[in-house]
């Protein structure tokens, strides 16, 4: 590595932790250098970050050639596409991300349904508050009913699992039933949703009627976590604290490997990298569980532990995209927190020895702690999670199909960014299946002496779709070689057109007031019009009516109660 410095440079590492509200902005502020946002699917880097990567040498990112600035800024850029990874590459990211669809798609049918009987009215939540009568599923009072409560157990949901803070809210909410019920309506919501894209006769993917009707009996016996009122088990972290760990920490592994083992945990304490907060909570309570020491080096086996436990929690195999074979242990099964406290917990119960177990970064060492700790809890192993989705396009023809569109860039427009999503968390399955260890270390397959062109293009492969660029917050397809340049930005404009018309969903079901257009996070240089008028053709293109026709209902009418 040449460099004239010997220091790093926090101006090229600094990040914002994960955006998870489609209000949240996601645009780069003064000072920070990468971000990405769940459910906007945008990898977003700073103007020196841009600056820095176009220089590189196509494929390189650890040699001679490069400068630690060089390494500095790639590191950001890595630790925002793992961000991108888990979403798209893990089974709980993907479900996560596709909720917002989902939740769209599981009331599309009843709002165009209220809407023929009582007009086109907003905010669904008030109209349901003013709307006295039966609550049948026939009737505007039932209709409203069901939906407002779709739309709160997803988000439920997302709150509860992302991270503490938001599951003790929803806790409290006189809406909320319980986790288990929330869960069921999620996973079969979001399997279902898949399903009409690529298998309807659930010849691959689980069927939730296989195991949903398992969960409401529980409810029915008052099993803790599936009936009203139930309590909630609280858990230190998230998924927010466990991505933002397995980011930050992969990110430190490639810097100290890409500078030749120069740089130990004192280099980035002193940037405040490795402060308390997200990106640190989830390996102070992994060494807490596991009683273990804050290990002397970076290039530690516990460090490669860690990274592989973050793993483990957000890939789930039970509902998605295995069966749920517990029923009564779904929640536990499912919920990234609970997971990487009870995986970090076997550590030290079950097998110790895994502990020091990794020390070359490889395949093998990779299968046999994993195959451990999820022999340890009885769940399904990341190995086998994998290797079931990479069958797919060899078992089922819908799979096939939607592989072939993958290759091609060429999506079908039904459902589209459903098959966008779904495609390539199959693509990345099918290669996580043969190289687990370079997802689950990037840092160390990417820098230092295991690199090579493999990983690189391994890397390229999975790099994010969805990207800003140097001088323009706006959002912009990656174009990737071999492809289509039309088909790209055909398949990048239907994406997001989708995305916007799942936004004003929300907005219709949650908020009271008039739609509100707040794309300048899609379209940096657009006016207000314009971008109303886009949000406008989203809409209407769904549900055959403009936003700009709604009757807006009086924020102080109040009625009826809700029903949950």
């Amino acid at each position: 590595m040449n460099t004239s410095s010997t220091h790093l440079d926090v101006h090229l590492l600094e990040t914002i932790p994960i955006a998870s509200e489609l209000n949240e902005t996601a645009a780069i502020v003064e000072g920070v250098r990468g971000r990405y946002n769940t459910f906007e699917f945008v990898l977003r880097l700073s103007q020196p970050i841009h600056e820095r990567l176009a220089a590189l040498p196509n494929g390189i990112v650890s040699s001679s050639e490069i400068t630690l600035e060089d390494a500095e800024a790639f590191s950001t850029y890595l630790h925002e596409t793992i961000h991108w990874w888990q979403h798209v590459g893990s089974t709980y990211g993907l479900v996560l991300s596709l909720t917002y669809p989902a939740e769209a798609h599981a009331n599309y049918e009843l709002l165009k349904r209220l809407a023929e009987q009582v007009g086109f009215k907003k905010s669904i939540r008030q109209l349901a508050s003013m709307l006295d009568g039966a609550r049948t599923p026939e009737t505007p009072a039932g209709l409203a009913n069901i939906i407002i409560n779709n739309q709160f157990d997803f988000d439920a949901f997302r709150r509860i699992t992302f991270s503490p803070g938001r599951r003790r809210a929803v806790a409290k909410d006189p809406m909320f039933e319980c986790i288990g019920h929330a869960m069921r309506v999620t996973y079969g919501n979001v399997v279902h949703l898949l399903s009409t894209v690529a298998d309807p006769t659930y010849k691959v993917l689980p069927d939730p009627a296989s195991w949903g009707e398992a969960i409401v009996a529980l409810r029915t016996i008052g099993h803790e976590g599936y009936y009203y009122g139930s309590p909630v088990g609280l858990y230190a972290i998230g998924a927010l604290q466990i991505m933002e760990g397995q980011a930050r920490f992969a990110q430190i592994q490639y810097l100290h490997f890409a500078s030749g083992k120069r740089f130990d945990w004192d280099a980035f304490r002193s940037l405040g990298l490795l402060s308390s907060g997200v990106y640190r909570d989830a390996f102070d309570l992994f060494l807490t569980q596991a009683n273990l020491d804050w290990p002397d080096r970076i290039d530690d086996p516990v460090v490669a532990l860690f990274l592989l436990i973050c793993d483990m929690a957000i890939n789930p195999g039970a509902g998605f995209p295995l069966s749920v074979r517990y029923p009564q242990a779904l929640i536990e099964d499912v919920d990234p927190g609970a997971r990487f406290v009870f995986l970090a917990t076997a550590v030290r119960t079950f097998c110790p020895e895994v502990a020091s177990s990794i020390r070359t970064y490889s395949r093998a060492e990779y299968e046999e702690v994993s195959e451990k700790l999820a022999g340890a809890l009885r769940i399904d192993s990341p190995l086998t999670i994998a290797r079931t989705v990479a069958s797919w396009p060899s078992s089922s023809q819908g799979f096939a199909a939607l592989a072939l569109e993958h290759a091609s860039f060429d999506f079908h427009p039904t459902n589209l960014p459903i098959r966008v999503m779904l495609s390539h968390f199959v693509a990345f399955m099918t290669d996580k299946a043969t190289r687990p260890e370079f997802f689950c270390w990037p840092g160390a397959w990417m820098a230092g002496e295991r690199v090579s062109t493999m990983e690189a293009g391994l890397f390229e492969k999975h790099a994010a779709l969805f990207v800003d660029k140097p001088g323009d917050s706006g959002v912009f397809p990656r174009f990737i070689a071999g492809k289509n340049e039309a088909l790209v930005q055909s398949t990048f404009e239907g994406f997001f057109t989708s995305v916007a018309a799942y936004e004003l969903t929300r907005q219709w079901i949650v908020d009271p007031g008039p739609f509100h257009y707040h794309y300048n996070w899609l379209v940096e240089k657009a006016n207000e019009d314009e971008l109303a008028a886009f949000g406008a053709r989203a809409f209407g293109r769904i549900y055959g009516v403009s936003p700009h026709d709604v009757e807006i209902l009086d924020t102080t009418a109040t009625s009826a109660s809700l029903e949950g």
